[in-house]
């Protein structure tokens, strides 16, 4: 099975466990999704659950989680650092936790906020449930929406 799959439709989803992330494509641009998580990287290691590449454009890294977000800030930094991972990133990067509920104030997602943009230039975003993204918004600092 490969782990990347090309798709190119208005909607592209990525879903698990009730959560769910969708890009909206209204040009039907190339994308790339490919699972990470017990495919590229094997199960048992640290690692998110996707990547959706927009090539040159954006490489967002996606987990979709429970209650665990601080377990879910590491997952992303992981994947992002895997050597199995780098030739796949194009363009700016992004990161996104889908979760089932978002902690009121938590100092682990805020640092998490603060590594992102400084050794990455990216932005981290945390959303409950699921949402609508635009690739471009989803790796800049200042949002997703």
């Amino acid at each position: 099975m490969a782990c990347t799959e090309k798709v190119s439709h208005t909607k592209i989803k990525v879903e698990e466990n009730q959560r769910k992330a969708t890009f909206l494509n209204p040009d039907s641009k190339e994308f790339k999704i490919t699972l990470v998580d017990g495919c590229v990287i094997p199960r048992g290691e640290t690692a998110a659950d996707y990547l959706i590449v927009k090539e040159s454009v954006a490489s967002v890294f996606i987990e979709l989680k429970g209650t665990d977000v601080s377990h879910a800030c590491d997952q992303l930094f992981a994947t992002v650092e895997d050597m199995r991972i780098k030739n796949l990133i194009k363009g700016k990067i992004g990161f996104l936790v889908i979760c089932s509920r978002y902690p009121r104030f938590d100092s682990y997602v805020a640092r998490a906020k603060t590594k992102a943009a400084r050794k990455y230039k990216a932005g981290f975003h945390v959303v409950v449930n699921k949402g609508e993204f635009n690739i471009e918004r989803c790796a800049a600092i200042d949002g997703p929406t």
